[in-house]
């Protein structure tokens, strides 16, 4: 089975299960997006959900928003990487400087999820 065959069983299926062809297109690969049921848009072919924007404001208002998730997951991977290094550490000043580290790190974590639900909060409002 070709990619192609893959991708168009793959949107009729989904419409089977109640999604809605769009007039709207993957920005990277020109697939039709499909309008799950969730209301989410997603692109068959690329496999991941796609944020349709209306206006500039919007365009803007979703770059900030995974533009922070980004650098939650990022946090997250350090606090994770310190955490199991911190496991094999024995001496007391080296114990002190991690958590020193992890600390800050939570606290950003903190931080960060905070904007990110502040921004989602501003972007869920009703759509024309």
């Amino acid at each position: 089975m070709t990619s192609e065959d893959y991708v168009a069983k793959k949107m009729a299926q989904l419409i089977r299960q109640g999604a809605t062809l769009t007039q709207y297109t993957c920005p990277v690969c020109g697939t039709p997006l499909l309008r799950l049921r969730s209301g989410k848009y997603y692109c068959a072919k690329c496999d991941r959900e796609v944020v349709v924007v209306r206006s500039d404001e919007e365009e803007r208002e979703v770059t900030i928003r995974y533009g922070l998730i980004n650098v939650r997951d990022v946090v997250f991977s350090k606090i994770m990487e310190l955490s199991r290094e911190l496991g094999k550490v024995n001496d007391i000043d080296d114990v002190n400087r991690y958590a020193v580290t992890l600390t800050n790190l939570l606290n950003a974590l903190g931080m960060i999820n905070k904007l990110i639900g502040e921004q989602g909060k501003s972007t869920t409002g009703p759509q024309t």
